[in-house]
């Protein structure tokens, strides 16, 4: 069971349902063909992640009102055409919403069935508590809560099989769409801790893939505000080996992460403003380095999964909604006597401001670009200067984004030489490094920002400086001289348009950059054996 790889099917909602009944062996279809059969005609039932709409048809075919919430637009896109399909759309509504503002959108005791399938695995831990515990209140008396999810399954054996298919799927997703899933743990413990009484219905895939039934046991507890932890500036060795990870491995998960939540800068009061950011590990040490000392703040960390707040909103890592859940479950209402919000202008690109007014009545600010302007801009009334709107890539930037963008294609570099080529190793890793620093370095300076004209321009100027070498010192045969630069000029082609995804003035080169490279690795590749035996070499 490897749900994980479903974060890349959901990228493409048309192909989703026959791609997670292929990843799952087909048990899912199973599996809601089961949560079906507890619908009875006339029940009202409340899907939280309704995805296609598969599961909303089943239980409307048996007769229930379904409503059915999701935050993907595309998937509520690929339901609403089934649904149409279906002629079911008196029997079906489809919202665009958070599972964390159920609760605000429909009656206490107004459900008989609450179902989800491969969501809650999810959600963070306060977040899924906070979902739970909404769920308690939506639930008639007699209502049913049914979960199906990837758990970790118990038994050595078990969990090592569950493991050795998992990992390799969640690289794959990874690569592709730079998220994963993670699976439910101790998930009875928590339906007991939210009010729930449950049990499992069902098992599959060895017990990675079960089905919970759950009613309410107790009366729904009331969400208390929990005590606010302070966040502190301070230098360690565990800090600067933090600092140093984040440095070489960001671009690979897991990414260190802080828990979601509510924090204090200082000694904020009820008055005091509220700041907002991803959880990603380096970004909050680095607002809090800024800002200890100087200001006393509420500080809201939102669900990023890990990334920083630029990266995460451009990518639909870092959304309204994770604000949203944020503002939901951190009890932030029960310390503020205001409703703003101040949001780094590097989210603006993904997170819709609006729709956070909406749902929750908190007003949007759009803070500087930076951290290190905080201070100022709360100094003046939060606004902001012309200089605090403008994105720069001074030379530290560059050289830290250059040794990022490196580190991570050359463990790939390494793996694939030491395979083929050993000997090659160091010197590849070496050359390849030079490029992304000479790339890095000379930026501001290339006639064009387009990473992969300055990669075609890196990769002649590497050539030449080769040749030269080889004239002048190296005297290599012509066909190592082939070689070599053949080598050299597809590192350094690669060496540009990689470092535009490290730019912030283009869009990331991946993305771009892709179906290009394709043909010329192809061109190159045949050059490379094809060229040589027409020349006799």
């Amino acid at each position: 069971m490897a749900t994980t790889f479903m974060k890349y099917l959901e990228t493409t909602p048309a192909d989703y349902d026959r791609g997670i009944k292929i990843i799952t062996l087909g048990q899912i279809q199973g599996i809601q063909e089961r949560i079906a059969e507890f619908v009875q005609p006339g029940d009202r039932v409340l899907e939280i992640g309704c995805g296609t709409g598969s599961l909303a048809l089943l239980c409307a075919k048996r007769g229930a009102k379904v409503v059915g919430i999701d935050t993907s637009p595309p998937m509520l896109a690929e339901a609403q055409k089934k649904v149409k399909a279906a002629g079911m759309e008196h029997r079906i509504e489809l919202r665009l919403m958070d599972a964390t503002t159920i609760a605000d959108h429909s009656e206490p005791a107004s459900f008989d069935l609450i179902v989800s399938t491969l969501v809650l695995s999810e959600l963070e831990e306060n977040t899924l508590e906070y979902v739970l515990e909404a769920c308690g209140r939506l639930l008639k008396p007699e209502g049913r809560l049914l979960v199906a999810d990837e758990v970790v399954p118990d038994g050595l054996l078990a969990r090592l099989l569950f493991y050795l298919v998992r990992l390799p799927l969640a690289l794959i997703t990874w690569l592709i769409t730079r998220t994963s899933t993670t699976a439910l743990h101790g998930f009875p413990q928590k339906l007991a801790l939210a009010g729930f009484k449950g049990r499992v219905v069902t098992s599959r895939l060895g017990g990675s893939l079960q089905l919970f039934s759950a009613r309410p046991a107790t009366a729904p507890r009331a969400i208390s505000a929990p005590e606010v932890p302070r966040l502190r500036h301070r230098v360690t060795l565990w800090t600067l080996l933090k600092d140093l990870y984040c440095l070489l491995w960001r671009n690979i998960p897991p990414y260190p992460k802080v828990r979601t939540g509510l924090y204090r800068i200082g000694e904020p009061d009820c008055s005091s403003p509220v700041l907002v950011t991803g959880n990603y590990d380096l970004t909050v040490r680095r607002v809090v380095r800024e800002l200890d000392g100087q200001v006393d703040a509420w500080l809201l960390v939102a669900n990023s999964k890990g990334i920083n707040v630029w990266c995460g909103a451009g990518g639909g890592h870092f959304t309204a909604e994770n604000i949203i859940a944020a503002i939901k479950t951190s009890g932030l209402a029960d310390v503020v006597d205001h409703r703003r919000l101040t949001l780094p202008q590097l989210c603006a690109n993904g997170v819709k401001g609006k729709r956070i007014e909406q749902e929750t009545g908190w007003r949007v600010r759009w803070g500087p670009c930076y951290a290190r302007d905080i201070p100022a801009y709360l100094e003046r009334g939060q606004r902001k200067t012309d200089a605090m709107r403008w994105v720069r890539f001074p030379l530290p930037a560059r050289l830290e984004m250059a040794v990022v963008m490196w580190q991570f294609w050359a463990v790939l570099l390494a793996v694939i030489l030491i395979i083929v080529r050993r000997p090659l190793v160091i010197p590849a890793l070496l050359s390849s490094l030079a490029m992304f620093l000479f790339i890095g370095i000379t930026w501001p300076w290339w006639p064009t920002r387009d990473g992969l004209l300055q990669g075609v321009g890196l990769a002649l100027l590497s050539i030449a400086l080769l040749a030269g070498w080889s004239i002048t010192v190296g005297h290599l045969s012509p066909r190592p001289l082939f070689n070599w630069c053949v080598a050299l000029g597809s590192l350094g082609l690669f060496a540009g348009a990689d470092f535009q995804g490290a730019s912030p003035f283009m869009r990331a080169g991946e993305a771009e950059h892709f179906w290009k490279l394709v043909p010329i690795g192809l061109l190159i590749l045949a050059v490379y054996l094809f060229l040589p035996r027409t020349l006799g070499w």
